[in-house]
């Protein structure tokens, strides 16, 4: 079994244009650990991977993942960055279950308003974090990049390869995904929170049942609920909200307004089929 540092490898997770994601474990107590590793070994890519595990060093915070360890090693490993490994699935694959009969595209399985109300909650709980603390955009909010873990009623929002610590008017976003992308990243303009919020709210759109790359939220959503959403996916960013932590105040406000409640009684819930 392939050994990096202290950490086994037992298996490859992921793979991106410049990176691999492997699960392992220390190879003295066994703990389980996500081991990241930069596979172009080239610069700039090389400085952005540094700059990530940087950023990611300093976080401390239970929707995100934590900072175990940091090394550049000699070829062909390269730069490893390992973290605490999170149990659950990408929420994409969570709302996606199979390819349809002609293969083009994937069923769905749209998770209910309540239960996408304390996954939002999860998440804007980090963005709290890391707008007001830390001054980090996270520049890359996508379904795949949040870990559900429905046991212990939780989602981590993982995956800082694209985020800008401390943006000023001249910083430019390094990427992002269509349809979660803020448009304000393609016209030049500088990261702001209002961008993340943006694509939280494309990520409602769609594990609601609805649309994120045409912006709309299921038929079926519960009318208040679009009307708090809305907001969130306006093209221009000073029509949005901005502060994450008063977005959860109002979000609590509003689940207990609708259901009499601001938890959920089932541990998950997929959206009646209509």
């Amino acid at each position: 079994m392939p050994k990096v540092g202290n950490y086994k490898i037992l298996k490859q997770i992921g793979e991106g244009a410049f990176g691999r994601t492997f699960k392992g474990e220390h190879a003295i107590l066994a703990a389980p650990v996500c081991i990241k590793q930069e596979k172009i070994g080239q610069q700039p890519y090389i400085d952005l991977f540094r700059e990530e595990s940087a950023i990611v060093a300093r976080l401390r915070h239970p929707s995100l993942p934590s900072f175990m360890d940091y090394m550049e090693l000699p070829p062909p490993m390269g730069q490893v960055l390992v973290l605490s490994f999170i149990e659950g699935d990408p929420l994409d694959k969570v709302v996606k279950t199979k390819p349809r009969d002609d293969g083009t595209s994937y069923a769905k399985r749209p998770i209910s308003d309540e239960h996408i109300c304390w996954i939002v909650d999860r998440i804007l709980g980090a963005l709290s974090y890391l707008h007001g603390k830390w001054r980090i955009v996270h520049c890359d909010l996508k379904p795949a990049n949040i870990i559900l873990d429905i046991e212990d009623h939780n989602a981590t929002l993982v995956d800082m390869g694209m985020a800008s610590f401390k943006p000023d008017e001249w910083s430019k976003a390094k990427g992002g995904t269509p349809g979660y992308l803020p448009p304000e990243f393609g016209t030049g303009f500088a990261p702001v929170p209002e961008s993340d919020i943006y694509s939280v709210g494309k990520i409602v759109c769609f594990i609601s049942g609805g649309s994120a790359l045409k912006g709309e939220f299921a038929s079926d959503m519960e009318p208040e609920l679009v009307k708090f959403f809305e907001p969130w996916i306006r093209h221009d960013p000073k029509q949005r909200p901005r502060n994450a932590d008063q977005l959860r105040n109002e979000l609590a406000k509003l689940r207990k307004k609708i259901w009499g409640r601001n938890y959920c009684e089932e541990q998950f819930k997929f959206r009646k089929a209509s």
